[in-house]
């Protein structure tokens, strides 16, 4: 618990507590809406693909605009903009709009705002965190961001049954100006934000392209990101239609999907949190990736509320043991200057992610929910069994019996 000695990265772990309370509403209660509007199996993976899309469109940017500016500011505008921004669409499905297409569009607005607060988020826990605790503040502020997701998926949940959509965006909406508030307590004591080489905007755009293009390292957790976001990332589109075509479940039982979904996560980070220095984090992330694509062919052959939950608190530990793994390694493979360009980097990979909820539609339209999800879970596996053959330093070594 070293990193709660800053004051700062207590400010800073509230707001996160905050954000990704909001973003678990807010997630459910589109999802809910768009089936309330009659959105099929490829409409559910057209809105995912435009959420995500400017993940693609931005990520480099927000990385870039994280390390030349005042990131405690970035994220300030961040939630304002997201309150401002929930608080109109509840009043506009409120007062009789709700198209699905409005849907997909809030979506894509909602991406652009979130997408600069990852960046910013990331480089600020390190940024604030006490000497020789990075790593730990890291996996703090994720166990926050995933045990915070869960609960609010079931407030959503909850909320969706007890006042319906409309007046649950207002509740979302709030604890975004909770997110700002928060920040703006928030006193930076080494600022890496302010170093003094600070290249043009273009130029430093640039530079964070070419992270990719000269480290190895860099390339081999963008492309096993890449194909993780595609295929195992995806199943996050099945879920709606599991919980309603599949399980028969309503909006509770879509609500308790995604709270196991994300509990799963928070014992994930929780355990990485205690994970000594010198375990290896890359063979690490080799098992994960691979029990994530098996854990997903296990969802598929669920058929009730229980065994479901089940499987996706599995399936969440692998997703945030994924996401977070490739996040440290990412960050710890750069200068301090270069860590927001860096989770930029790994912002940028998220934008393979309309690909895969467009790809998971279709699978869903064409043969149905869990064949979907068997498929690709398969690929899944496939790809990390290629990573660990091709990739020594992600798998476990075998101890040296002793000489003589």
């Amino acid at each position: 618990m070293t990193p709660f000695r800053s004051p700062a990265f207590r400010y800073l772990w509230g707001s996160s507590v905050a954000f990704a309370g909001a973003q678990g509403m807010e997630r459910v209660l589109t999802s809910w809406l768009a089936l309330e509007l009659g959105a099929g199996p490829l409409m559910i993976g057209v809105m995912f693909a435009i959420r995500m899309l400017p993940s693609l469109l931005f990520g480099l940017a927000a990385g870039t605009v994280a390390d030349r500016g005042h990131r405690p500011r970035q994220l300030q505008a961040v939630g304002a903009g997201a309150l401002i921004l929930m608080a109109a669409f509840g009043l506009l499905i409120g007062g009789g709009g709700g198209q699905l297409w409005q849907v997909m569009l809030f979506g894509f607005i909602a991406g652009c705002v979130q997408v600069f607060d990852t960046p910013a988020r990331q480089a600020l826990v390190v940024d604030t965190a006490p000497e020789g605790a990075a790593m730990r503040a890291l996996a703090l502020n994720a166990l926050a961001g995933r045990i915070a997701t869960a609960l609010g998926a079931l407030v959503a949940g909850a909320l969706i049954a007890q006042i319906g959509v409309p007046l649950s965006y207002l509740a979302v909406a709030a604890s975004y100006g909770l997110v700002a508030l928060f920040v703006a307590a928030i006193r930076v004591p080494r600022a890496a934000h302010s170093a003094a080489d600070r290249p043009p905007f273009r130029e430093a755009m640039w530079g964070s392209a070419r992270l990719i293009i000269d480290s190895s390292h860099m390339r081999v957790l963008v492309i096993a990101g890449l194909i993780c976001e595609v295929f195992a990332f995806s199943h996050m589109s099945a879920i709606p239609l599991f919980a309603q075509d599949v399980l028969a479940a309503g909006p509770e039982g879509l609500g308790t999907l995604s709270a196991s979904l994300t509990a799963g996560g928070a014992v994930a980070v929780a355990l990485l949190s205690l994970l000594p220095e010198r375990v290896g984090r890359q063979p690490l992330l080799g098992a994960t990736f691979l029990v994530y694509g098996v854990s997903i062919i296990a969802l598929a052959g669920t058929r009730s509320l229980a065994t479901a939950s089940a499987a996706l608190v599995i399936t969440g530990c692998c997703a945030a043991a994924f996401d977070v793994l490739q996040q440290t390694l990412i960050q710890m493979a750069v200068p301090a200057e270069q860590r927001g360009r860096a989770v930029g980097v790994w912002v940028l990979s998220l934008g393979s992610a309309p690909l895969g909820h467009l790809e998971m539609g279709a699978l869903m339209a064409a043969g149905g929910v869990p064949l979907a999800l068997t498929l690709n879970g398969a690929v899944t596996v496939a790809a990390a069994v290629v990573l660990l053959i091709v990739a020594p330093r992600y798998r476990w070594a075998r101890r040296q019996a002793p000489a003589g």
